[in-house]
């Protein structure tokens, strides 16, 4: 045993007899400005192996280790920022003609002259007292009151229509992708589950939410990354603990420089 000072940097004591030699020595390296004989010690040769070196536990990793692959999809679940300025776009939800004021209406009617088309000659003769003429008045001016509520409905029912019809198409194409995302049919067994389909729908709407560009097939490749890549970071630590517990332990001999 008399090897292993010499191994962690103790110099054996020198015997009595070469005390004398080593005196000169040591003054010529002081009188050089070298330090004093508690710094000339030298250095072990492999200074890992001391036994204040030997801490029995795994070397720990780097500050900053390896990135964690779900960052990238940490976006993805954050909403968007919205204008709260942007005029809102119109659903089908919404009214198609808008609301209507009663009170705004009826002053319009209130200036409309439904008698104006009745001629001059059979108001004369409605007010001599002609009962022919004063029909024909009355006629003349329903007829002029029911073309104008017609006139009315039709302009009605037409702005709605189109209406109705901008709003299904500008929504058509995201319809249309929406249903093709949720078509798309997964390789994975796992995602396949019915316990499953419904989050794995869910996360793809929010990927096509977040990223209005992506093709649905890219949207499900992307679905399918987060939830694989998820799996393999839960499961990191399981498969380091067995990688450990399957590699050879190293002897420790800290035990032997133990006082």
């Amino acid at each position: 045993m008399a090897f292993l000072p010499g191994i962690f940097g103790k110099q054996p004591a020198p015997a009595a007899q070469q005390q004398q030699p080593a005196q000169p020595a040591q003054t010529a390296a002081t009188a050089g400005g070298g330090a004093g004989p508690a710094s000339q010690q030298q250095q072990p040769a492999n200074p890992q192996a001391a036994p204040s070196a030997m801490t029995g536990q795994a070397a720990q990793p780097a500050a900053g280790g390896p990135e964690n692959p779900l960052d990238s999809f940490v976006d993805i679940f954050k909403p968007r920022q919205q204008d709260p300025n942007a005029p809102k776009p119109p659903t089908l939800n919404d009214p198609i003609l808008g609301q209507l004021d009663p009170n705004a209406f009826k002053q319009q009617v209130s200036q409309a002259n439904f008698a104006a088309a009745i001629p001059q000659e059979t108001i004369q003769k409605a007010i001599s007292g002609d009962p022919q003429a004063f029909a024909d008045a009355i006629n003349t001016a329903a007829r002029e009151a029911f073309a104008a509520a017609a006139q009315l409905s039709h302009g009605l029912v037409e702005h709605g229509a189109r209406t109705a019809a901008e709003r299904v198409n500008s929504s058509l194409d995201s319809r249309i992708r929406n249903f093709q995302i949720k078509a798309q049919n997964t390789s994975h067994e796992a995602l396949g589950h019915p316990a499953v389909v419904p989050m794995l729908n869910a996360v793809k709407m929010q990927i096509a939410t977040s990223n209005p560009t992506l093709t649905p097939e890219q949207v499900q490749q992307q679905a399918e990354t987060y939830f694989t890549q998820m799996a393999d970071v839960l499961t990191a630590p399981k498969r380091q603990a067995a990688d450990q517990s399957a590699k050879p332990k190293e002897n420790d001999f800290s035990y032997l420089f133990q006082s």
